[in-house]
């Protein structure tokens, strides 16, 4: 018998390559399997055996073009003096062994921080060091362990798999009507009364099954077979044995010339499995792109045409146009400095805290975080939303538990239930009527199908996350949903979220400004994006004031802001920020100090049509709780709140996640609404987390959800439709069993012929694909979006 590689698997010719007692078939392999083993990463092979894939033995030079910068900066997605962030395409990836050495490189390569692989599409997103490691060396790395990075299109890597997986159901498709053809004489009768010629077509049918066997069916053997060795089940195991029963019966039948047996249900059997899953294939892509909510994701950019500001949707930038990015807003797409210095947080894109400074020239990487002063940027390439809610979804500021679902435990006592009454109906047949064994084990393990089981909680939820993205309520994930369901208590902030930001008027209070001071307070105002600050400057921007470069600029949530403007110093903030007394108001009021001359805007915020209402509904359901950063209670929200809510003002940051924690502490499950500014601590705590976005580019990576301000008002049928989610997933799970269970009283009976249950297995997932998508949206038909005005 030939010798396989310990590595690869491949088969050794010649004299093998022996190294630590086992046989390898190259030198790369052998040195692969040395480098695993000075690393302790042996239980590569435990997982899987013959897991690796063979190394190029070119790769010396192959990667080489990844040192030219141009060509390098189309592959990094990020970069600093510290670290480097990049995406590949790894098409090799193909087993849980492929992502434990993967997922372990930087035991290999320590210049590697981290790996994180999505098996579903093959990628792997790395971080590295640049000073260790160059891009090209990383390469070489992933290419010497058997994992050649694809830095092609791979629409044709896509295109390949699909015309397989195509020539696979054509293959069972030409099998299955050429059987039926020839079988047709057999189901008139016929076939008996001339035995040379039954066994003729027999024979032919044996001679086109065996592609099919070998070829069409195939996946569901491999994948059967490791489910197995990892002693576990998958849903391919009683497809496979199913397979496997009614074609060995098929080929017994015909070598005792007893006719074609069970041929035609075989052919037709893998035909209709394999057009199911391309139908489920299909479907889960179009699940996938309408969770693709990055078509109508709220975030857009301040661009500059000629000096005028303009706030337009990020896909409308175009290379060297200029942006302006303020204080907390998320730099949307790669771009150079054209402002003298910035300060970039890029927590969000790498996990690591500390500020960098840039120079004018410098090129920003896309996800960075301003900190200071406004600054203006020239696009260097055209950017996405998709960019960002990548980043969105990968941001982590939340850890959530993983364990488990329900589905899914689920969905293995179904499979070991199944094999059990396949089990039991084969021996009652055997006993009963030897003839009806076989179609009667193949239709008990197809028709009961688990497909639906698991298909259900993705598509209910799926299809209300799309509807609350319709509707203007963006979630991060559908974990979310689930987590909406639990919600006992709903914190509120004040400040741009109650009260609407774009309709604060503010009344000036102190002694008469001059133009310079004016023009001062104005350019101050103008960086921060807080509402309160946005509404001074509006108040000056009526004089025709243009912002004039503010520097040592700084902003302390719920604190204030300060800088310099024109060799003046100011501050912008509460009494004790700016050093002024405090007086008693019953509304919000913000002190301002240029160079010693004080003033104060006493703002009569106005709140959102229908709160009141709002309020009243969710009062019903929930306990509500306001926290607000005002010194004074503002006694429009004590009459508006429904009676025993808690409400708390002069709350910091601080105070607020802790007023959260505590919440939690006490078994409360909690949904936090904020605008995100000065909320972002509270909003990660909580349960659900939502921030609040207006038509600016206000972008909140901590929080769990994305809300347009105009739909807070909506909040209640939010929570009804999420709850509804639940309902929902019910009943298609009960419809799923009731299903399985018919079909199972009809295959246990032998009514039921394996050819009619292949048929009826897909036609479980498109039932429950209608059903979840029917349901989601009939309850949603008469939640109409209210248009921004």
């Amino acid at each position: 018998m030939a010798e396989h590689c310990y590595h690869c698997g491949d088969a050794v010719i010649g004299r093998p390559i022996v190294a630590g007692g086992h046989a390898f078939c190259c030198n790369g392999c052998k040195t692969v399997y040395k480098l695993l083993s000075e690393h302790a990463l042996t239980d590569f092979y435990k997982l899987e055996e013959k897991a690796g894939n063979r190394p190029s033995g070119s790769a010396a030079h192959k990667y080489t073009f990844l040192d030219v910068d141009h060509l390098r900066a189309r592959y990094i997605a990020y970069e600093d003096e510290q670290v480097a962030r990049v995406t590949l395409f790894l098409p090799q990836i193909h087993c849980s062994s492929c992502i434990y050495l993967l997922e372990n490189i930087s035991r290999i390569e320590p210049a590697i921080r981290s790996c994180q692989v999505n098996f579903v599409r093959r990628e792997a997103h790395l971080v590295f060091d640049p000073k260790k490691l160059k891009l090209s060396a990383l390469a070489t790395l992933l290419d010497n362990i058997g994992y050649a990075p694809n830095f092609g299109k791979r629409t044709n890597d896509r295109l390949k798999t699909e015309k397989r997986f195509l020539y696979r159901i054509g293959v069972a498709g030409f099998a299955f009507g050429s059987v039926m053809l020839w079988s047709f004489p057999e189901y008139l009768g016929i076939g008996r009364d001339n035995p040379e010629f039954r066994n003729f077509t027999s024979w032919l049918s044996l001679l086109v099954s065996v592609p099919v066997i070998f070829f069409s069916a195939s996946a569901y053997f491999i994948s059967a077979w490791k489910a197995l060795r990892f002693k576990s089940l998958n849903l391919d195991v009683p497809i496979a044995i199913g397979i496997l029963a009614l074609y060995l019966r098929s080929v017994t039948s015909i070598l005792q010339g007893d006719g074609p047996g069970y041929m035609d249900s075989f052919t037709g059997f893998v035909f209709f499995l394999l057009i199911g899953k391309w139908f489920q294939d299909k479907t889960y892509r179009s699940l996938s792109f309408e969770r693709d909510y990055t078509a109508y994701f709220p975030v857009a950019v301040t661009r500059l045409s000629a000096g005028v500001e303009e706030i337009i949707e990020i896909e409308k930038l175009e290379v060297n146009d200029h942006i302006l990015i303020r204080n907390e807003e998320v730099i949307p797409c790669d771009s150079q400095l054209f402002s003298d210095s910035a300060t970039i947080d890029y927590s969000f894109v790498t996990g690591e805290s500390n500020p960098v400074t840039r120079k004018k020239g410098d090129f920003i990487y896309a996800g960075g975080k301003l900190i200071g002063s406004p600054v203006v940027l020239s696009v260097q390439k055209e950017s996405s939303r998709s960019h960002l809610t990548s980043l969105w979804n990968e941001a982590g500021t939340k850890k959530m538990i993983k364990k488990k679902g329900a589905t899914d435990r689920l969905s293995v006592y179904f499979l070991a239930g199944l094999l059990l009454v396949a089990a039991l109906t084969g021996i009652y047949w055997y006993l009963v009527n030897p003839q009806n064994m076989v179609p009667a084990v193949v239709s008990v393990l197809i028709v009961a199908c688990p497909c639906a089981l698991a298909l259900s909680g993705p598509f209910v939820y799926g299809n209300t996350m799309r509807l609350l993205g319709r509707k203007g309520l963006y979630l991060k994930n559908t974990e979310v949903i689930a987590s909406m369901h639990e919600i006992s208590d709903i914190v509120f902030d004040k400040t741009g979220t109650l009260t609407e930001s774009e309709q604060l008027h503010p009344v000036y209070e102190g002694p008469e400004l001059s133009m310079e001071e004016k023009q001062a307070v104005y350019s101050l105002a103008s960086a921060s994006t807080h509402p309160l600050s946005r509404a001074i400057a509006r108040y000056f921007s009526e004089n025709g004031f243009s912002a004039a470069p503010v520097s040592e600029y700084r902003e302390i949530p719920s604190m204030g802001i300060s800088g310099i403007v024109g060799g003046k110093s100011l501050k912008i903030g509460n009494a004790d920020f700016t050093g002024t007394s405090g007086r008693q108001d019953s509304g919000t009021t913000v002190f301002f100090d240029v160079d010693g001359r004080k003033g104060s805007f006493r703002f009569q915020s106005e709140l959102r049509p229908g709160i009141g209402e709002l309020l009243s509904k969710l009062g019903a359901a929930y306990r509500l709780h306001l926290l607000s950063g005002d010194h004074q209670r503002d006694q429009r929200l004590t009459g508006t709140f429904p009676p025993g809510s808690a409400l708390y003002f002069g709350q910091t940051p601080l105070e607020k996640r802790a007023y959260v924690r505590s919440l939690q502490q006490e078994g409360r499950v909690v949904l936090m609404i904020g605008d995100g500014l000065n909320d972002s601590g509270a909003l990660t705590s909580a349960d659900v987390g939502i921030a609040l976005s207006e038509d600016m580019f206000r972008f909140t990576p901590s929080s769990d959800a994305i809300l347009e301000a105009s739909q807070l008002t909506r909040l209640s049928e939010f929570l009804d439709i999420t709850r509804f989610a639940r309902v929902a997933l019910i009943t298609c799970y009960t419809f799923s069993i009731l299903y399985n269970l018919l079909g199972l009283a009809f295959a246990v009976s032998a009514q039921l012929t394996p050819l009619f249950a292949a048929i009826l297995m897909p036609l479980s997932s498109m039932t429950i694909v209608m059903l979840s998508t029917v349901l989601v949206l009939w309850h949603g038909r008469g939640f109409s979006k209210i248009s921004k005005s």
